[in-house]
């Protein structure tokens, strides 16, 4: 596994991005590293292993590794430490954004013919979708705390 003073030794960084301080097998000399992936994360091979940027990173700038990591403004590819944080998985899966409606934890219950919130179970059901919505972001304040991912309203 790589450390720190190896990253150091191979790479500079500058506002998220990781520069190669030497030219190695096609590589230039000054050159960001790291591919950006479907899924947006950014990944590089160093010393012939695969990482993430992000935990990269988080490595140079802090000397161990995160086992998970947060991008705190949910950009995949802002790896600027400042962006980063430790979490555990629930942490980071309540920092996504929606994925279905224009509000996470919301959806419309067509047999009762209202909103229905929900977080980890129901949180109820609801004649409009904001109320739903407000009632994720209660429920979600109190589960993640600062790593909610609160709908706009």
């Amino acid at each position: 596994m790589i450390t720190q003073q190896r990253l150091h030794e191979l790479f500079d960084y500058f506002d998220g991005y990781l520069y190669r301080k030497v030219a190695v097998k096609g590589y230039s000399k000054g050159v960001v590293i790291g591919t950006t992936k479907p899924r947006g994360y950014v990944v590089a091979v160093v010393d012939g292993k695969m990482y993430r940027v992000h935990h990269l990173v988080w490595m140079y700038h802090h000397g161990y590794f995160e086992k998970e990591l947060d991008h705190i403004n949910r950009v995949r590819d802002d790896n600027r430490i400042e962006n980063l944080r430790p979490c555990n998985h629930s942490q980071n899966l309540g920092n996504t954004e929606p994925r279905v409606h224009k509000y996470k934890g919301v959806t419309f219950c067509k047999q009762t013919q209202k909103w229905r919130a929900q977080l980890n179970g129901p949180l109820g059901r609801f004649n409009t979708i904001e109320e739903a919505a407000a009632a994720y972001n209660d429920a979600a304040r109190e589960h993640f705390g600062e790593f909610a991912y609160l709908n706009n309203i």
